[in-house]
């Protein structure tokens, strides 16, 4: 989990910017981040001294957090499945969650796709509705919270590893439900880069726990790979055809890192730009919709993604990230950094601790695993509580392994 954290946090605020700092001093090939200018927004570089310095303030204290955990050495966690009894068949409450979930996300699809008028059109307007316009092609919102399930599908797939031993018709025919709408809703409904790549993630991620490797070649590739697929893909997600342009090998590399650098700008703005501090009001915010209802908590907002998207785009109407670094200094300056990464360090090697124990317990657990390692990139990705610790997902597969298992303890 750590290294994970760091192969990421290592992309994002030293490969990316360093690399536009040899562009700058070397190649001078063009580029854009976002499709803004720099100086068109009161900053003079993605890069500077102040942002190298504040970087590696937040490693330090990272690492500081990690040390600071106890690890008890011998002590398991088992977890053990729970069964019910129906019309005198025992069932199992893992298997009955799951299939479920998948027929759930399945029929979501098309109740979803209804309120279009169709699937054919539910993909036609995607774009229109990724872009936070959904009500100028709605033809009903009756049942446009549907869309909530769908994501569902995930989870279905999760479950399918966890279950041991013989794998029934049933369970196959649930595994292949939720691969399909996970596959679908990500590719054409919802047209989500973040989601494609956490679901190639959890694959990757899983196949190196299970085979007890690194697969670092194969992280490595999955990253060049990105440079000029992302691209492409993001052509398809826009017009609907994949165009791949290989011409300009150095300029391709340039723009897929320009592509993932808005978090080393936000850090740049968040030094830089006027602004009052948001006190952690994220992670308090972050829960509204997820874990308590939008109207209890009418007056409350993300303010630390909106003060970043406004630094870019002067308007607060869609969501720019802030990534983690910056997500600290922007609730309460370097102490806020030094906090963020403090706890950062704590809470991963405190889960990495858990999962050590259990999955010794058995190795069918790697899955939970693997999909908490997802989040830790979309923790610092993005920097946004609401995305991370309050993601519907997280707190319905946590709600599953309450109901799922018994825990025990032993040494």
């Amino acid at each position: 989990m750590v290294t994970v954290f760091l192969l990421f946090w290592s992309i994002q605020y030293l490969l990316i910017p360093l690399s536009l700092i040899i562009n700058d001093s070397i190649l001078f090939l063009d580029y854009t981040m976002l499709d803004l200018m720099v100086d068109d927004h009161g900053l003079e570089s993605f890069y500077s001294y102040s942002s190298f310095a504040v970087s590696s303030i937040f490693l330090s204290f990272f690492f500081l957090g990690i040390f600071s955990v106890k690890v008890e050495e011998g002590k398991k966690y088992i977890l053990k499945e729970k069964t019910i009894t129906l019309f005198s068949q025992e069932i199992n409450i893992l298997f009955a969650i799951g299939m479920f979930l998948a027929l759930l996300a399945f029929a979501s699809v098309f109740i979803y796709a209804s309120q279009f008028g169709g699937i054919e059109r539910a993909i036609l307007v995607a774009d229109t509705v990724r872009s936070g316009h959904g009500d100028e092609v709605w033809i009903s919102k009756k049942f446009i919270f549907v869309y909530r399930f769908i994501p569902f599908s995930i989870l279905s797939i999760i479950i399918f590893f966890l279950l041991d031993g013989y794998k029934s018709f049933w369970v196959w025919l649930m595994l292949w439900m939720g691969v399909g709408v996970a596959i679908f809703s990500r590719f054409t409904l919802f047209k989500s880069k973040q989601a494609i790549i956490e679901l190639l993630l959890l694959y990757l991620f899983y196949l190196s726990q299970k085979n007890k490797k690194s697969y670092m070649p194969h992280f490595v590739m999955f990253f060049f790979a990105t440079i000029f697929i992302i691209p492409a893909l993001e052509t398809y997600l826009d017009t609907g055809k994949f165009v791949m342009d290989v011409q300009n090998i150095l300029q391709a590399v340039l723009d897929m890192l320009s592509f993932f650098n808005f978090d080393q700008t936000s850090l740049e703005f968040a030094i830089n730009k006027e602004y009052d501090f948001v006190y952690f009001e994220g992670f308090l915010s972050g829960m509204r919709g997820n874990l308590v209802p939008f109207s209890w908590m009418s007056s409350m907002d993300n303010n630390t993604i909106y003060t970043n998207t406004y630094f870019f785009y002067a308007r607060e109407e869609s969501i720019v990230p802030p990534g983690i670094v910056a997500f600290g200094y922007y609730n309460l300056g370097i102490l806020g950094v030094v906090v963020v990464a403090f706890f950062s360090g704590f809470m991963m090697r405190k889960v990495e601790v858990f999962f050590e124990s259990v999955i010794r317990s058995s190795s069918r657990f790697i899955i939970l695993y693997a999909y908490i390692l997802t989040k830790v990139f979309t923790w610092v990705r993005t920097g946004i509580p609401k995305f991370t610790f309050y993601s519907t997902i997280l707190i319905v597969l946590s709600l599953i392994i309450i109901i799922s298992y018994r825990h025990e303890e032993s040494t």
